[in-house]
């Protein structure tokens, strides 16, 4: 609000240019009623006379508009509160979401990284078996080793026929 006279502010609270706050009545007489709030004195103000006490600068204080928009702030710095609480959450349960991935990920490639393992242990006992074989292979090949079954023709049924190679 802006200052006015003292004869010109509307009955209520006003406070003065040094920070004085005072009441005026609407029942004045001839003159203007006006009180000082903390004493309950009647309000001169410095002024000697009631025409220049008339003419002093007040500034009218609406209390009550001030507490509603003060309240109104409040209501907006809470609103403001809620929203960046509830965005602190969503980080948090975002980050938990996060970390719970990492877990998962880490064990797949634990379970992968195991799994690789007993292959490459697998391949090294195929290899060793299929050397162990050639091996083998290029022995019978060498000693001409033959089995009875290999002499016979394989429709007919050979009695003497173990299976065992000799």
């Amino acid at each position: 609000m802006t200052f006015v006279t003292l004869n010109e502010c509307p009955p209520g609270l006003f406070r003065t240019e040094d920070g004085t706050y005072g009441f005026k009545s609407e029942y004045s007489t001839t003159t203007v009623d006006a009180y000082c709030l903390e004493s309950g004195e009647y309000f001169w103000g410095g002024a000697t006379n009631a025409e220049e006490r008339g003419a002093l600068k007040v500034e009218p204080v609406d209390f009550l508009a001030q507490i509603k928009a003060a309240e109104a702030e409040a209501a907006r710095h809470a609103a403001n509160l809620d929203n960046e609480k509830a965005a602190h959450d969503r980080t948090r349960e975002r980050l938990k979401d996060a970390e719970a991935a990492k877990r998962d990920a880490e064990n797949q490639k634990r379970f992968f990284e195991s799994r690789a393992s007993s292959a490459e242990k697998r391949m090294e006992q195929a290899q060793g078996t299929a050397m162990e074989l050639r091996g083998r292979l290029l022995e019978l090949k060498a000693n001409q080793m033959i089995r009875r079954g290999d002499l016979s023709d394989p429709r007919l049924p050979d009695a003497y026929d173990d299976g065992v190679p000799f």
